[in-house]
């Protein structure tokens, strides 16, 4: 077999056009993993509804360690981590103005009243 230069034969091993796995062919284990979150989807309830609801109950009983850990397991699947971007503005810079309604998270409803003095023990 000569050593360092071409084969004698063009099909002798090494990289060829069209071989090896086409690009987002799916092994067996992620079809096997797709279809069995599939069938847990379609039949009832799925591990982060529960969690949620688990949540909203010890939060709505007054339990807020127990609330807060569920939130904490919850959290990345609602919410995932920001990502860390770099903006160029040339030769004018570019502003970002970050505004926050007082009703961002919709939950405004299940927070005390500010007068009915649960929140007067926080007050400096």
């Amino acid at each position: 077999m000569p050593r360092g230069g071409p084969r004698p034969c063009p099909n002798n091993g090494g990289r060829r056009p069209g071989a090896g796995r086409k690009p987002g062919t799916a092994t067996q284990r992620t079809k096997k993993t797709t279809e069995i979150a599939q069938k847990a989807a379609g039949e009832g309830v799925l591990p982060l509804q529960v969690m949620l609801e688990a949540m909203r109950a010890h939060y709505a009983a007054g339990d807020l360690d127990r609330a807060a850990a569920f939130a904490k397991d919850a959290a990345p699947y609602q919410h995932p981590r920001k990502q860390a971007i770099t903006v160029e503005g040339g030769e004018t810079p570019l502003q970002i103005e970050m505004t926050r309604s007082q009703d961002f998270y919709g939950n405004l409803h299940r927070l005390p009243a500010e007068g009915n003095g649960a929140s007067d023990a926080h007050s400096p």
